[in-house]
């Protein structure tokens, strides 16, 4: 979803201040040509600029930075105390029917273009046609003007009955050779993922407009005079015709008329092209390049595992003591609750004795997961804030050529988290919030392992995001220089209270 309203954003930006530098520098410039190309050029670069990612290192153009401090941060996802499931996939859900609702209505764009093509295919071969020149004359029978798509003219077989009608001729032929079909065509393949930004319908008239100007241009060129081309223009009516193809009298004829008698603009005012181009050169510094420098979060201490019972709450897995053995076999992944109770009641004296003075951390596994029956009680542990099983040696990357990928992407990931995260009883009882950074390694095989608290805020909330990411799935591992690579992310969960 951030990525779909980055896209439309990056996107309508662009497009908003190169259209802006065409109105106000470029519009009443006389250089057709250039206009088409800086026209031409605003419009596929806005579509694609948010596309583009360029990497800027900040330690002398390393790719890979290996065995430091640094990791790839993501973006936080909020936890709300009430209804925290059901609100987050809520807005993932939302979220989808909005992208969804894109992509169905760039469908039914698609089907309009391909509707538009099919018509002119099935008015060439029904009509009688005729090769002249290069140029393929298509003769129908409607009485519209002339209109031209790629090399083929459309001709009324009734156009020599209308005055001028071999100006108009010339006007068209003007069209298919200057290749203005092409702009077209691209036009309407950009308007299936462009069709909800205002600037590109604004500018894809415009560029329409300079077709115009540029087919009048070159008539006029020819010797025709300006006031008997005037008058054809004035005289004509608007006639059947496809809004895909060149067409006599497609643009605004009071505009034509102004520009044909335009004094041609100095050549000094080609500098002015110089300001889109600086426009350009921006937009990609502040929207394409990235800086690759990961995020630098300092692990907290005391994060790690620690024994020493007459020091750290008290361990009970499943109702039962928890001692080393235990805690060593304990995986994370059968964890479906975390409790942490700071001051334990008379319940918790009376049943464990001091043994619950420094607090008591409750912990429920799934049905079967572990036998937690029998365990030492003189060798109590503080849970420990990451994955159990033993840590993998390879190397870790931070900047990679391909970077792992969860299954679905990062919507899949945030929905994922929503479905199984809970905010803790006791965070909420004892008004317990904020933002807890996580980090893990997407190892080569894909699997998420070498998880722990980078920055804490409470027992519960901790654990409780732990338990989540040691949950994932496996990850589509990452890649750099063609090997399989372990990769590590930090995400960072906020837990808000409502």
């Amino acid at each position: 979803m951030n990525s779909f309203i980055n896209y439309i954003l990056e996107s309508g930006i662009s497009l908003g201040a190169l259209s802006l530098i065409y109105f106000v520098f470029l519009r009443h410039e006389t250089f057709f040509k250039t206009n088409r190309l800086f026209l031409l050029f605003a419009v596929v670069f806005s579509s694609l600029l948010p596309l583009l990612h360029f990497k800027i290192y900040g330690s002398g153009g390393v790719v890979a930075l290996e065995n430091s401090g640094a990791t790839n941060m993501l973006e936080a996802i909020t936890v709300s105390s009430s209804a925290v499931s059901n609100s987050l996939i809520g807005w993932i859900s939302a979220s989808q029917v909005i992208i969804g609702g894109y992509f169905t209505i760039a469908g039914l764009m698609a089907l309009v273009v391909a509707w538009r093509i099919y018509q002119l295919v099935r008015v060439i071969r029904q009509g009688e046609l005729v090769s002249k020149h290069g140029i393929n004359y298509v003769y129908i029978d409607d009485n519209s003007s002339p209109y031209s798509f790629l090399d083929y003219l459309f001709v009324s077989r009734n156009l020599e009955t209308k005055p001028g009608w071999e100006k108009m001729l010339a006007h068209e032929c003007e069209h298919i050779r200057q290749g203005h079909t092409v702009d077209i065509l691209i036009l309407e393949l950009i308007s299936i993922i462009q069709w909800f930004n205002p600037f590109f319908w604004l500018l894809r008239r415009v560029i329409k407009e300079n077709h115009e100007y540029m087919a009048d241009q070159a008539v006029l060129n020819k010797g025709v005079a300006i006031n008997h081309y005037k008058e054809i223009l004035v005289t004509q009516f608007i006639g059947e015709q496809f809004s895909i193809a060149n067409n006599f009298n497609s643009s605004l004829i009071k505009s034509r008329l102004k520009m044909m008698t335009k004094i041609k603009s100095s050549k000094k005012a080609n500098f002015r092209y110089l300001i889109g181009l600086m426009a350009a050169i921006t937009l990609v510094l502040v929207f394409a390049c990235e800086n690759k420098e990961a995020a630098l979060v300092e692990p907290e201490s005391g994060v790690v595992l620690k024994s020493a019972a007459s020091e750290q709450p008290l361990i009970i897995i499943d109702g039962e003591l928890a001692g080393k053995e235990t805690m060593d076999r304990l995986d994370p992944k059968d964890i479906t609750s975390v409790n942490v109770v700071k001051q334990a009641d008379d319940v918790y004296i009376q049943k464990y004795g001091d043994l619950a003075k420094n607090g008591v951390i409750e912990i429920t596994l799934k049905s079967g997961a572990m036998d937690a029956q029998n365990t030492d009680v003189d060798d109590v542990v503080v849970v420990a804030y990451g994955n159990s099983s033993p840590e993998s040696s390879d190397p870790v990357f931070h900047v990679v050529d391909e970077m792992p990928e969860f299954p679905g992407g990062e919507l899949a990931l945030r929905k994922f988290i929503a479905r199984n995260i809970k905010y803790p009883v006791s965070a909420k009882e004892n008004g317990v919030q904020g933002k807890v950074y996580v980090t893990f390694v997407v190892e080569k095989d894909g699997s998420v392992g070498r998880t722990k608290i980078a920055r804490g805020v409470d027992t519960a909330l901790d654990y409780e995001a732990l338990r989540v990411i040691n949950q994932s799935p496996k990850w589509t591992p990452g890649k750099h220089k063609g090997e399989l690579v372990a990769v590590s992310f930090t995400v960072p969960i906020n837990f808000v209270l409502e």
